[in-house]
């Protein structure tokens, strides 16, 4: 089985990928910063794992199809991917946004999302079925103050939803998780805030304390697994209560 994670370069991310190599999967780890995304190879594969980079702009689409296509051509089928990556954007009410920054949060985190989605079901068809999961946040069905980052998680989720009821008799399952605060990535920059207080950020989740990667990795890798297999279209919060305070 293979599976392909953006994003796979750090984070949750790299966890995921760590997790899906657990589960039985050669990886396919896509970042932009090769680096990163060989770093992660290399502790795959210090598991016993098998790993492979791709250094690829997710909002580029030509980057993407051609990402998918060497994909196909080296392991055959594509049975899971995480379209985890993403970019943060300044917590400023709408009015004050950069268009600048809007459009390279836009690019990245929901266009990237899009074309690797767009690309990833079309081989999915051709090969009988598979499953994906996108990366939302608890942005994507709640407000946020960074209104790029808020609006393009919404977006996310739609596309989920979308694609879900479109593919779900042709066997390709989409699904979401909508992380709360992890202590991993864009959360650790969270946490080093001065302000507000990462203790009052904290005690916005009703268990009282952030999520590890691990916890939303082991999520992911259990919706595309048959345990899963009722589920379709579904925004599965990983938040330690967070939404439930509605």
């Amino acid at each position: 089985m293979t599976a392909l994670v953006t994003g796979g370069g750090g984070g949750i991310g790299r966890v995921a990928c760590i997790e899906f190599a657990r589960a039985g999967y050669r990886v396919a780890v896509c970042d932009r910063k090769a680096e990163q995304a060989e770093e992660t190879v290399a502790a795959v594969r210090e598991l016993g794992g098998e790993a492979f980079a791709y250094t690829v702009d997710i909002g580029d689409g030509p980057q993407v199809q051609k990402m998918i296509g060497s994909l196909r051509e080296s392991f055959g089928r594509i049975d899971a991917a995480f379209n985890n990556a993403g970019m943060p954007a300044l917590r400023v009410p709408l009015a004050d946004v950069d268009e600048a920054d809007w459009d390279r949060v836009v690019r990245t985190n929901l266009t990237g999302t899009f074309l690797c989605m767009k690309y990833e079901i079309l081989a999915m068809l051709e090969q009988g079925g598979g499953c994906i999961v996108n990366n939302s946040s608890v942005f994507g069905v709640g407000g946020g103050m960074s209104a790029p980052y808020t609006a393009t998680k919404h977006g996310i989720c739609g596309l989920t939803k979308s694609a879900a009821i479109a593919y779900a008799e042709q066997g390709v399952r989409i699904n979401a998780v909508c992380p709360g605060l992890i202590e991993a990535g864009m959360g650790l920059r969270v946490l080093a805030r001065p302000h507000p207080d990462p203790r009052t950020v904290i005690a916005t989740s009703p268990i009282n304390r952030t999520g590890a990667a691990e916890e939303v990795a082991k999520a992911v890798v259990w919706l595309c697994s048959t345990s899963a297999s009722y589920i379709h279209g579904h925004m599965l919060a990983v938040d330690g209560g967070y939404g439930a305070r509605g």
